[in-house]
């Protein structure tokens, strides 16, 4: 199954030639997917994501997997701080919380373990600190073959988040 995300009006993950499903009435219920600082303005984006009818699927079977809660994807609930990966919760700790919400909040860059340490735990950086690679070992295995590559090792750089292709 595809992964479809709507932001804005355009629709990722699906074909130009398939027809765009209309974008959901005024107070569905909705996932913040990311909030994404604009670079220099001062303000930042948020992108919701809202479960839409894909290729094959019927309306009203998205709307009854919506309405039960089953869900694909990587979802992020950062109010209540939990995590579920196509549909089922992932317990993290704080600091795997922490480090994959800064990560996907911030998808394709690149940040060196010292970034890390300093953004996400807040601390300095010691030059033998193997806590990000321990964290990121963690979180690969509790996220699953599926999500656990999302988070790339940038050889001899650092890590990132490259979000699942559509």
């Amino acid at each position: 199954m595809t992964e479809r995300v709507r932001i804005g009006t355009q629709l990722l993950g699906q074909a130009d030639e398939q027809p765009v499903t209309p974008v959901p009435q005024q107070g569905a219920d909705g996932t913040l997917l990311a909030v994404v600082p604009i670079p220099g303005t001062g303000t930042s984006l948020a992108i919701v994501g809202y479960p839409v009818a894909g290729p094959g699927v019927a309306p009203d079977e998205a709307a009854a997997s919506a309405a039960e809660g089953v869900r694909t994807g990587l979802l992020l609930d950062h109010e209540q701080r939990r995590v579920w990966a196509d549909g089922r919760e992932i317990v993290l700790t704080f600091q795997e919380f922490e480090l994959l919400a800064f990560l996907s909040a911030h998808p394709t860059t690149v940040f060196s373990r010292a970034d890390l340490v300093q953004r996400v735990w807040q601390r300095r950086f010691t030059a033998d600190s193997r806590t990000v690679d321990v964290h990121v070992s963690r979180l690969r295995h509790k996220l699953g073959p599926a999500y656990g590559r999302c988070l790339v090792t940038e050889y001899r750089v650092g890590y990132m988040f490259r979000p699942p292709a559509g």
